[in-house]
């Protein structure tokens, strides 16, 4: 007879431990599985109940929490190792045997101390015992339906999650688009502060002006937490100031003047590169040509000089009253030369070539925000529209009355005819013209009333009394007009201290009856916005106004511009 080998116990201490891992395997995994499917669930009822994700996310979330649970239980059965010891241990308490493998283990590893002949027999024993047990009876695989159960109803409910319309997901949408939006804003804002930076005309002064609404735009929308109506706020902000800082900045009836003073300049030989650098508009040029003309005046004879004094006090003359500084530099050039100085008409031409750079900077910054506000114009509008489902149309011109129109944005006026272009404004009357939207337009007809707007146009304004309807965008109300001058009032019966003191009853009835004169004498429309937009001006500054509307009303009165 063979003695018994402790090798052959550890064989079924170890097989006993494998099926235990199966069993626990059999009812953890699936428990692991639930417990990631069941968070994939709580995530989709957060989905319907605020804007979280959409359904193509929570069907990847529930695929990844699935596996991720899954993978957890994995990892735990199987990094839980029993020593020989525990096996040991489990196997006496899972199959009744009292004792015989731990004291079969503590023999062989020395922690008992028996005689060799004891420690065979109770070996044996415990193999003995071990031959005996019914493994599948005693450590059978269990699976509990209750997990399975929950299992199924957890993937019925996350494949719902997934296949029905989920009610938060325009709105999700909807901010993932502002969200891309104001980031395509930002990248915008940061290649306008580039561009600026990088233009070598501008002054250190003027980049720090045109820098300045830049970079508080960029704070307010790097800021991470701003909404649709405060994107808009802040690019409608940054947008007015640098029209503002066009305006300031802008010389166009200077160029206007100095391409019609160019002309004879240009047939002068001595400054005919002047006349022609001023012809074309090139100030920067104008400037270099003066100051090429100011080293050339002594080599100029007496005759060229006096040909140039003449045309140069011309154009001192009709700069007059639109750039002082450059007339009276202009003019004291021909007054110099006229007397023979040719030292003090150099210096005072020089002085001219400066100014004229200065305006060509000036010039240039006011390209520059007038550019850079019609790129936050056209950002404002797309954060505006994010999520719409219009998103990506610029709008469809709109016309009252039987007038077609094709353009951007804009509402037409009224009257019969066509018109085709982009245009902004306002108008009241009938006739043929524009369409009105943002931008510029070109319109002809002829029509009776008074409008007011912006584009290019020919026609004939008509005159005569206040007449019917007309606006400037849809969201402007505007009452029909109603001439009341010849109805009769209501005969009402006053008090009798009325009728004896009317000023005690209040001071309507001590006013007199209006009286109708010549009812189509109007102020000119531009004389009064300035003081309309004064006054929204100061309320923005000074008022309390919601932060979503003070872009609004700075659109508002943008689009009314004379």
């Amino acid at each position: 007879m063979t003695k018994p080998s402790f090798q052959t116990l550890l064989q079924q201490l170890n097989a006993w431990h494998r099926r235990s891992q199966r069993r626990d395997g059999l009812l953890w995994v699936p428990r692991a599985l639930l417990a990631g499917l069941m968070l994939a669930v709580v995530v989709a009822t957060v989905s319907r109940l605020r804007p979280f994700l959409d359904n193509q996310q929570v069907a990847y979330a529930a695929v990844g929490l699935g596996l991720g649970g899954l993978l957890v239980g994995l990892v735990a059965l199987l990094a839980r190792r029993r020593s020989v010891r525990e096996q040991a241990a489990f196997a006496d308490k899972q199959f009744g045997l009292k004792e015989r493998a731990i004291t079969a283990v503590e023999i062989h590893d020395g922690a008992l101390i028996v005689p060799a002949d004891i420690a065979q027999a109770q070996l044996a024993d415990t193999l003995s015992a071990a031959r005996h047990i019914d493994t599948p009876r005693d450590l059978p695989y269990r699976l509990d339906r209750r997990d399975w159960v929950f299992l199924l109803i957890s993937v019925a409910l996350l494949i719902l999650a997934v296949y029905l319309p989920n009610p938060q997901e325009n709105v999700l949408k909807k901010g993932r688009a502002v969200e891309e939006a104001i980031a395509d804003q930002i990248e915008a804002l940061e290649n306008i502060q580039e561009e600026i930076l990088e233009n070598p005309i501008l002054s250190e002064e003027q980049k720090e002006e045109l820098l300045e609404p830049v970079e508080s735009a960029l704070e307010g929308l790097q800021a991470g937490d701003a909404s649709q109506e405060q994107a808009i706020a802040t690019l409608s902000e940054a947008e007015a100031d640098l029209h503002q800082l066009a305006a300031d900045n802008g010389i166009d009836e200077l160029r206007q003047r100095l391409q019609e003073v160019g002309q004879p300049l240009a047939e002068n030989s001595a400054g005919q590169q002047l006349g022609k650098s001023l012809q074309n508009g090139d100030l920067l040029s104008a400037a270099t040509a003066a100051t090429q003309l100011a080293a050339n005046l002594s080599q100029l004879s007496p005759e060229e000089q006096a040909e140039l004094a003449q045309d140069l006090m011309e154009a001192a003359a009709a700069l007059s009253g639109v750039d002082d500084e450059l007339a009276q530099q202009l003019a004291e050039t021909a007054q110099a030369l006229q007397n023979g100085d040719a030292a003090a008409a150099q210096q005072a031409l020089r002085d001219a070539s400066g100014t004229l750079r200065q305006r060509a900077q000036q010039n240039v910054a006011s390209q520059q925000a007038q550019n850079a506000a019609g790129q936050l114009a056209q950002g404002r509008q797309s954060v505006a529209q994010a999520g719409q489902p219009n998103q990506g149309q610029t709008g469809t011109q709109t016309a009252q009355g039987n007038q077609s129109s094709q353009g951007q944005q804009g509402q037409g006026q009224q009257g019969q005819g066509q018109g085709q272009g982009q245009g902004q404004g306002q108008g009241q009357g009938q006739g043929q013209g524009q369409g009105q939207g943002q931008g510029q337009g070109q319109g002809q007809g002829q029509g009776q009333g008074q409008g007011q707007g912006q584009g290019q146009g020919q026609g004939e304004l008509g005159s005569g009394g206040i007449s019917k309807g007309g606006g400037h965008a849809e969201s402007v109300f505007v009452p029909e007009f109603r001439d009341l001058s010849g109805e009769e009032g209501v005969q009402i019966e006053l008090p009798s201290e009325c009728i004896a003191d009317p000023a005690s009853c209040g001071a309507l009835l001590s006013e007199t009856p209006t009286e109708f004169g010549n009812e189509g004498a109007t102020v000119p429309y531009d004389q009064v916005f300035g003081d309309y937009r004064h006054a929204a001006s100061e309320a923005l500054v000074d008022d309390y106004i919601p932060l979503g509307m003070k872009g609004y009303i700075r659109d508002y009165f943008s689009s009314l511009e004379p």
